[in-house]
């Protein structure tokens, strides 16, 4: 089974205090990025941003994982980027399908299609340039018309406020919209918690 894993192509989060983490299900890199008006840069591992809190965790009931922004304040910030895209980009399909805030993207070969589903806390997502990611502003403006498409969104962040984000394999038990994730998220803590009190 470890053989199994350390040779399959595994989902790449870049987050802040941590190095870039390895999760299923096979599909992709997701990563994040701030702005503070024209300025903006992708988030470095480790690199911590005043006023911005990020954690992330498992999923019960899927191959995924669901991430929790706490914002407390805006000293640094006052947008969050992410980026997704690079879903086994040598196979013959690697296309995306955004409804809202969600989108589903479809990978590998033409016969033997997978899916990788996503919630974002924002309806404002594009299809830009991958090849056009020096920084996240640059990535968002860069247009469609790319043989290398990734997805890219923009949140404007609040004080005081929590974002999520949730990627998965969909399945009977794992099939999640926005407004669940909050208590997804508080769920996955009270499972850990109780465990830990056995």
């Amino acid at each position: 089974m470890l053989k199994q894993l350390l040779t399959t192509v595994l989902l790449g989060i870049l987050l802040i205090n941590v190095q870039a983490q390895s999760l299923t299900p096979p599909a992709g890199t997701f990563r994040l990025g701030i702005s503070k008006g024209n300025e903006s840069h992708w988030l470095k591992p480790k690199e911590k941003v005043e006023g911005i809190h990020f954690q992330w965790k498992a999923l019960p009931d899927s191959r995924g994982f669901i991430l929790e922004v706490a914002v407390t304040s805006l000293q640094q910030a006052d947008n969050l980027f992410w980026s997704f895209g690079d879903c086994q980009p040598d196979m013959d399909i690697n296309v995306f399908s955004v409804e809202g805030q969600a989108f589903t993207c479809y990978y590998g070969e033409s016969m033997k299609l997978r899916t990788l589903q996503a919630v974002t806390p924002t309806e404002d997502i594009r299809l830009s340039n991958g090849r056009q990611d020096k920084t996240p502003l640059l990535l968002y403006e860069s247009g469609k018309r790319t043989d290398r498409p990734v997805l890219v969104g923009r949140c404007p962040l609040a004080a005081n406020s929590k974002l999520y984000f949730c990627f998965y394999e969909q399945n009977a038990q794992a099939d999640y919209n926005y407004f669940m994730l909050p208590d997804l998220f508080a769920k996955i803590d009270e499972s850990k918690h109780s465990k830990n009190g056995n």
